[in-house]
């Protein structure tokens, strides 16, 4: 604002002033003069401070408009984070509904879908026509299979009474040349009442001879099982491998019983295998010991009931673990499916960290062999893994992809078995039960095996690869992404194989010991006591060991309860002979010689 002027020229000259010559119209003049600059400078101080007052107000105004801005941007950045929360929740929700709607559709698959775990044929060409299966027309047969190996009853007919006397001199006709035969086969099951009369011979008249013994002796008393039992040792064996080999039930076995004439209550039979169990506790204990030795086992775990009240548990559910060797199959019952199991069976100590049995181990993904990663060669299963693809793959979204993961593992399959034919010999599979081969140091040396490995490591390697390249990206769907991030955090049990080729791909091996533990579950529920379920595992590694070595389980068990019942009721002091890889089936020829009444003693040493 510019400051209030005055014109000199209206004033009279200093020189005038200084003689003295002013008057009183100057000063009257001066009076006025300064009372007008009084006023402009008065009217100059408001009009600077309206100005000052505007002034401040802009700049108030200007720092309200500022505070605003800012309380607006922080709110809008207040929004947008509770927007961007709103949207990550609303992610997060999606990702759960899948998940669920995932959920859903397994547990929809397990009660009501196929069971079948092979993949869909993406092959578009129509398929060959195949060949029937039995014998084809024309082709020339191979004739009955004969039968030798089973009794022969024989039963002589005649032709009618007429028909073979002439009727006209009435003279009998003659036999002539070989009989017509024929054969069928028949199925009798016949119980009977093994009476045992023990004859009694006295000292004959007119003896009276002192020689130190009775006047009367009598046969003695033939061995028994069980001391005044009702069932003797063939009807035992029977229902033993009805119950434990076969998975009948109890009221089955006594239904079957009923039928045959010979009604039996089941506390009767049970009494009877209760008092049989500490028979078969060696032979158990020396399977055990034989399934440690081995370097290369099979484990799983399955649920087993086992109706006792166990102190610490609320439920009823135990586990019966499995550990196949290629000398054994053990079953181990344990109310717990914690790591303490396996901890115990492979010798664990915790101060060292140290286990004492086994060197290699091929497992299911299940967190109690943790433990076992930095101490043996623990391999994980690729049936499990293709179970992971097969169960994405029930999502039309990820069909395709889950194919094509299908599609490489079943290649890495058909490459191992490739490697594993050029690595054995050919007969060698034959004396291993599968999975287990015996692998032949020379021929892996052969430029054909060698082509075979390089071939399979080379699928092996891209298949990393790839799964590497999908967990790269950001936007892989999140079944497919839990899917790769399992198989990545299992590679380096999953790729063991490709090291050390006698360790197989998968755990069906286990899988398949534990199916008769199943199929018994489904028929007859679990074990009723703590001693029946002690009965199970030691009879079904007994049986299931003996089938590896092919060894008739009936023949067996008669032979090794008749030389139980011999030895007082109890089980023989040295097993070496019976255990199921030295057993020598007793001789049929010898145990036809057999008196009446004798049994054989056992196999052969």
């Amino acid at each position: 604002m510019p400051k209030p002027q005055s014109s000199l020229a209206d004033f009279p000259d200093p020189e005038k002033l200084r003689s003295g010559a002013s008057s009183a119209a100057y000063t009257k003049r001066l009076c006025q003069e300064n009372a007008r600059l009084h006023e402009e400078r008065q009217a100059w101080h408001e009009e600077r401070q309206a100005w000052q007052e505007e002034r401040q107000a802009w700049q108030e105004e200007k720092i309200a408009s500022a505070r605003a801005a800012i309380h607006d941007r922080q709110q809008a950045g207040y929004y947008k984070s509770m927007h961007d929360r709103a949207l990550q929740r609303l992610l997060e929700k999606d990702q759960q509904i899948e998940a669920l709607k995932a959920k859903v559709a397994e547990l929809t698959h397990r009660v009501f879908g196929r069971k079948s775990e092979s993949g869909k044929s993406k092959n578009t060409t129509p398929p060959q026509a195949k060949r029937p299966r039995g014998q084809q027309p024309g082709a020339p047969g191979h004739g009955r299979k004969p039968r030798r190996d089973l009794p022969v009853v024989e039963i002589e007919l005649d032709p009618p009474a007429d028909r073979i006397i002439c009727a006209c001199c009435n003279k009998p006709w003659v036999p002539c040349g070989e009989p017509e035969t024929s054969e069928t086969i028949e199925w009798e099951v016949r119980l009977f009442r093994r009476r045992t009369k023990r004859n009694k011979y006295r000292r004959p008249d007119g003896c009276a001879c002192d020689d130190g013994r009775p006047g009367t002796v009598c046969a003695p008393t033939p061995p028994a099982l069980i001391p005044n039992g009702l069932l003797g040792i063939s009807f035992i064996v029977e229902a033993l491998l009805l119950k434990f080999l076969d998975a009948v039930p109890m009221h089955r076995i006594l239904g079957m019983a009923a039928r045959a004439g010979m009604p039996l209550s089941a506390g009767t039979l049970c009494g009877v295998f209760e008092k049989i169990t500490p028979l078969f506790l060696p032979l158990y204990l020396a399977v055990f010991a034989r399934s440690r030795q081995e370097d290369l086992a099979l484990m799983d775990e399955t649920r087993w009931q086992v109706f006792i009240e166990e102190p610490g548990k609320t439920s009823h559910r135990w586990w019966l673990w499995v550990v196949v060797t290629k000398m054994t199959r053990l079953y181990i019952l344990s109310p717990s499916r914690s790591g303490a199991v396996p901890k115990e069976y492979f010798g664990f100590d915790a101060q060292n960290g140290t286990i004492d049995f086994h060197k290699q181990l091929m497992v299911d993904r299940y967190k109690a062999y943790e433990f076992l990663k930095s101490l043996l060669a623990l391999a994980y299963c690729w049936a499990h893994v293709r179970r992971d693809f097969l169960d994405a793959g029930r999502d039309d979204k990820d069909c395709q992809w889950a194919d094509d993961w299908m599609a490489r593992i079943g290649g890495l399959y058909a490459l191992n078995k490739a490697r594993l034919a050029l690595a054995c010999e050919p007969d060698a599979t034959r004396r291993l039960p599968a999975p287990f081969v015996e692998l032949d140091p020379e021929r892996m040396q052969t430029p054909a095996y060698q082509q075979a490995d390089l071939g399979l490591r080379q699928a092996v390697a891209e298949m990393d690869g790839a799964r590497r390249a999908e967990l790269a990206a950001a936007d892989l769907r999140l079944p497919r992404r839990k899917v790769l991030q399992s198989l990545e955090a299992h590679w380096h049990g999953l790729t063991i194989f490709v090291e050390q080729p006698q360790i197989p791909m998968d755990n069906n091996g286990a899988e398949r010991a534990a199916r008769p533990a199943a199929v018994a579950r489904k028929n007859y529920y679990g074990s009723g006591s703590k001693w029946s379920g002690d009965l199970l595992v030691m009879l079904m590694s007994l049986l299931q060991t003996l089938r590896i070595h092919r060894i008739d389980p009936r023949a067996y068990l008669t032979a090794y309860l008749e030389t139980c019942a011999n030895h007082g009721s109890k089980a023989p002091d040295d097993i070496t002979r019976w255990l199921p890889w030295n057993f020598v089936p007793p001789d049929p020829a010898a145990a036809q010689d057999l008196p009446q009444g004798g049994q054989p003693q056992g196999p052969a040493p």
